[in-house]
This record gives C-alpha cells, structure tokens and sequence, in this order.
C-alpha cells in the first residue's frame, strides 16, 4: 500500500508542475511576444522486490520543460518604434552579461542618447551586432528591418534565425538564450511590421478548461491518497496476519 501512497503523492505533484504552468501562462496573457511553456511527465514503472509484474507500481516523473514558438496573433499600436515579426526569427539583444538575447518582442523606444532599446532598456542590434542610433523616432521600418529618415536608410534592426527554436531557454525578462555554443544566423528574408506588436500565443479559454481539468485530476489524486492512508491506519489496527 505504500507504493500506492508514493504513486499518488507523485501525481499530485505533477499536477501541482502543471498548474504552475498554468498560472505563468494566465499572468503572461497580455504580454507582447510571450511564448507558453509546456511541462511533459512520463509514468515511471517501479517493480515490486519479489520481481512480480502484479506488483509493479506507476510513477510520475516530470521529464521536460519546452517552449511552445508558434506565433501569436499580430496587434497595431501605432507606435513608429513598435514592430512586430510576420514568420520566424528573433530580434537580438546586447543583455547586461554581454552576452546576446532574442525576443520576440517588437516594444522598442530610444533613450537619452538615442540608441535603440528593449523595454528592459538593453541596446537592439543591427545584422552586425551593431547598435542603433537615431536622432528621433518618427521613422519608417520597411518589412526588411531597414530604417529610414526623411527618406534616407540609417541603420538597421536584426533579425536572426535558429536551426532548432528547442536549443533556446528562457533568460528571463522576454528573452531566450541558445543552449551551449549555438549560433544564429541572420534571417534570410526578414518581414517586420512596423506600428504592430506580436501577442502572446496563449489561449486564455483553453488555459481556464486546462487549470479545470488538472484541479480535478489532483483531488483526485488527494483522494487515492487519504484513502491509502486510511488502509494503512486499518492495517496498523488489526496487525499482521501470520
């Protein structure tokens, strides 16, 4: 009966994993370029020390934390420095550690010295790498990232590209850093709308039937619990049959 204690309380837990998840995704619903997460759980068998396959016991083990890259729906700001990306790819970001960030997220503005930022007020780069700098922020964005003053091209934003979105990992604060000594490479054929801002992709009447359906499953859980515990306490009173 122990073991049917252990199953519980780990799938009370993964519960717990997923409604956490859950949680994140709600609070994050109206942020520009957030992309959901997913956790996934495999049932772990656990064999019985008589080696007897009627007493092998299910286990949940979380395995996984993935990022779910599909896009999200596009929203118009009128903001000149607002751009969102139509496709794949990232904007960089020179982060603090100097390292470089990626984002989807398009909400720039330029500070005192009129270098272009993030809304964490980290420099956007160029192709290069390089920063830009602007002199004011009534400019044009053509859909190739390039940007135009009065008619002429004075910089323009980055627009980068991963083999594989699954090497990237949350960094906090909207970004993703790639796993390890993976590069990107600038996109190809970028397509940026300026005056417009990338949605987060989730789904706010699927996220309430997901947290539903998983406080269901974790009473659940509670309750194959406290009865485990109640067959214990019975088994405890009447003690060992010989």
């Amino acid at each position: 009966m122990a073991d049917g204690k252990y199953a519980a309380i780990s799938g009370a837990v993964a519960r717990m994993h997923k409604l956490d998840n859950i949680s994140e995704h709600l609070a994050s619903a109206r942020t520009p370029g957030y992309k959901k997460g997913a956790v996934t759980f495999a049932a772990r068998l656990g064999e019985a020390t008589s080696g007897l396959a009627s007493n092998a016991t299910n286990f949940t083990g979380l395995t996984a934390h993935k990022i779910d890259f599909s896009p999200g729906h596009m929203e118009h700001s009128g903001n000149p420095l607002d751009v969102a990306i139509n496709g794949e790819g990232f904007f960089q970001i020179l982060r603090p550690d100097g390292e470089f960030g990626y984002t989807r997220k398009g909400s720039f503005q330029l500070n005192g010295d009129g270098l272009l930022i993030d809304s964490n007020g980290y420099p956007v780069t160029g192709p290069n790498g390089e920063d830009i700098i602007l002199d004011r922020s009534d400019i044009d964005i053509l859909s190739n990232g390039s940007i135009w003053i009065d008619e002429q091209q004075v910089a323009q934003i980055g627009l980068f590209l991963f083999d594989d979105n699954g090497l990237l990992q949350r960094a906090g604060q909207g970004h993703f850093v790639p796993v390890g000594d993976v590069a990107p490479q600038p996109h190809p054929e970028p397509e940026i709308v300026q005056h417009s801002l990338e949605g987060s992709n989730v789904n706010l009447m699927e996220e309430m039937a997901r947290m539903t359906s998983n406080l269901r499953a974790f009473e659940a859980n509670q309750k194959a619990l406290k009865t485990y515990s109640d067959m214990n306490a019975k088994a405890t009173e009447m003690g060992l049959v010989q």
